[in-house]
């Protein structure tokens, strides 16, 4: 059998579009798990966004799939039917009409919806949850023979439908990750992951959160549970992206300081087997960072040069609202941390929340500066759906876009607070992005380590931006910008 693999083009706007390509490691996990003696590909759209619609359909006439997976996030779901569309319309004669399956966050969280609509006829299959035996065992199923002949009900995670009615079969249990293969990266068939021009791959190294912060959806997805693999299969998969040709390695782990000692158990590995002379990304939180003083320097001499560190806010209200806790002084103490072993951080800020002002929002920039974060990656409160604070925007109204999902990626305002509209919300924070980030001198640690031409590449482009006010108002920069912002996801 002639299995397709896609995940989507789209992409948040924060990120410049040739800046990060980084590819989809579920999918390759996923092809490692099928059956053998498939023809299994990978084809990762992140890096055909100029073309997508030309690569679908060469990809669909190449490889004949019998069964194509598309792997989707709320936010990529538009594109997602799109494709699914595309490829009931462009089989090539002579080829089978191949199933469609939708995995991924969006499919779990929504299966009942899409199927109960217009949408379910534009899929076959849906899988909630995890996808590696899910999906195998689905392939069985088909690899059997006709579907009407096959127990599809005994396939856990599976919507199907059954004499034209979907039917839903309850959630798989958590994966054992002991079980699971290394990712099968071989069955790519497009190159060219890249940060900047660094070749880039994904691992994980765990899986899941203990943490009930309820603007997140991922408990959807893996409960309230951390998962691990083991620190040598993760050495191996190490092994496994350089083979691949990596030079950065991105480690995607929900919450990979959840266990904070066993963090510096794998950087004392990385170390100990020679792996330092990669660069490495990882998502930290600052209770994880501060609780083990000795780790950032670990992660520095393992060769971790930039972390995403979840600040959130400053608001001791808005932290309780978000169910975060009271995270401040962790905050300053990880950033210190940090730094004094020089490594990069990402802040992430979340503002919007229900009784943020303009001062409020404010605040929170200015905290950044005083620290001395290097990237701003400000966030405003998204109601993404099945989370808590959807349901507790919704009953205070201040949801103003409920249904069109594609702007469900942080960077517009789906919601209102109680003194801003969704529409100043969007220029407060691109204002004061602009002022505290865009527009200022970057940190110590961002010049030593980028070097003369990164900093030079930043001037260049600051006495662009700045002159851009010469000529036109703040609100009319502000409008241009954010129309290009629109169109960065039209695709098909």
């Amino acid at each position: 059998m002639n299995i397709l693999l896609l995940n989507m083009p789209d992409f948040l706007p924060f990120i410049a579009q040739s800046t990060l390509k980084a590819p989809h490691l579920g999918l390759c996990s996923i092809a490692a798990s099928l059956p053998p003696g498939h023809n299994v590909y990978v084809g990762d759209l992140v890096n055909r966004r100029s073309s997508v619609r030309e690569s679908i359909i060469q990809a669909v006439n190449t490889y004949k799939p019998h069964l194509v997976g598309i792997a989707s996030m709320t936010f990529q779901y538009r594109t997602a039917r799109k494709i699914a569309q595309l490829i009931k319309n462009n089989v090539g004669a002579g080829s089978p009409r191949p199933y469609i399956c939708l995995g991924g966050y969006h499919a779990t969280l929504m299966h009942q919806e899409i199927c109960s609509g217009e949408d379910g006829e534009l899929f076959d299959f849906l899988i909630c949850g995890e996808g590696e035996v899910t999906l195998r065992e689905l392939v069985e199923a088909i690899e059997v023979g006709a579907r009407r002949n096959v127990p599809l009900q005994t396939i856990a995670g599976l919507s199907y439908k059954e004499e034209g009615m979907w039917r839903h079969n309850p959630r798989s249990p958590l994966l054992d990750l002991k079980t699971l293969p290394l990712p099968d990266r071989s069955r790519r068939i497009w190159s060219g992951y890249t940060y900047h021009v660094t070749p880039v791959d994904t691992l994980e190294t765990s899986r899941g959160c203990t943490f009930t912060c309820n603007f997140c959806s991922m408990h959807h997805m893996y409960s309230t549970t951390f998962r691990t693999y083991e620190i040598p299969r993760v050495i191996a998969d190490i092994e496994n992206c350089k083979r691949a040709g990596a030079g950065m390695v991105l480690m995607i782990d929900d919450n990979i300081t959840l266990n904070p000692r066993r963090f510096l158990e794998l950087c004392e590995a990385i170390i100990k087997e020679k792996h330092n002379d990669l660069w490495y990304w990882a998502q930290v939180s600052s209770r994880g960072i501060a609780s083990v003083p000795e780790l950032s320097r670990a992660m520095a001499h393992a060769g971790f040069k930039i972390v995403f560190l979840g600040i959130e806010n400053v608001s001791k209200r808005n932290l309780e609202q978000l169910k975060k806790g009271d995270i401040v002084e962790y905050n300053r103490k990880a950033i210190r941390l940090l730094h004094d072993n020089k490594v990069l951080i990402v802040g992430g800020m979340i503002v919007g929340n229900p009784e943020d002002t303009y001062g409020d929002i404010e605040e929170n920039f200015r905290f950044f500066r005083e620290q001395g974060v290097d990237f701003y990656f400000d966030q405003i409160l998204t109601p993404y759906p099945k989370t808590g604070i959807r349901e507790e925007l919704m009953r205070q109204g201040l949801v103003t876009n409920p249904d069109d999902f594609t702007r469900y990626n942080g960077f517009w305002a789906n919601v209102r607070t109680k003194h801003l509209s969704d529409k100043e919300l969007e220029f407060v924070r691109w204002k004061l992005h602009r002022e505290y980030y865009t527009l200022s001198d970057p940190t110590p640690l961002y010049r030593e380590l980028m070097g003369v031409s990164g900093y030079a590449f930043r001037n260049l482009r600051n006495v662009w931006k700045k002159g851009q006010l010469l000529f036109n108002s703040e609100r009319t920069v502000f409008e241009r910008e954010m129309e290009g912002y629109r169109r960065v996801n039209e695709y098909l």
